[in-house]
């Protein structure tokens, strides 16, 4: 889903008129979820998503994109045992296509799950990264995911 999220995100901002140059759009958003964690019981979390886009056209031609995503008051319950969990972290994407053709993109997500009164955490951590030259290939490419409770 989220790959689905920056290809979308990538075709718009070609689409985007040339003469555009920077502009960067802050929003909050409202978050109401329920999951469950790593042992089976749900969570409900709600709070604020601060959300910010930027997108910068550069001298040469290229375009710089990026995504940041950060809870901002997010709380949730475990609504079998009561325990109060806070939510914080960040989810980060950096897009940076080249004039040629040439495109990066840095994907850094640090969900954090906090959990009071002694109970686990849940904590998902990823590191995404790929570069791919003018002729379309892929010359670095990782993906490092991690959850843990």
């Amino acid at each position: 889903m989220r790959r689905l999220l920056v290809i979308l995100a990538v075709f718009g901002a070609l689409a985007a008129p040339a003469s555009v140059q920077a502009g960067t759009t802050v929003e909050r958003v409202p978050f109401d979820a329920t999951f469950d964690l790593c042992n089976g019981d749900p969570i409900h979390l709600s709070g604020t998503l601060l959300t910010v886009f930027s997108e910068t056209a550069t001298p040469s031609g290229g375009l710089v994109l990026a995504f940041h995503f950060q809870p901002q008051g997010v709380t949730g319950v475990d609504l079998v045992t009561g325990t109060v969990f806070h939510a914080g972290g960040l989810t980060r994407d950096l897009i940076v296509n080249s004039p040629p053709g040439g495109s990066t993109e840095t994907f850094v997500n640090r969900f954090h799950i906090q959990a009071t009164r002694g109970a686990e955490s849940f904590i998902v951590s990823e590191l995404f990264h790929v570069t791919v030259t003018p002729d379309g290939t892929v010359t670095v490419f990782f993906d490092n995911f991690s959850s843990t409770c």
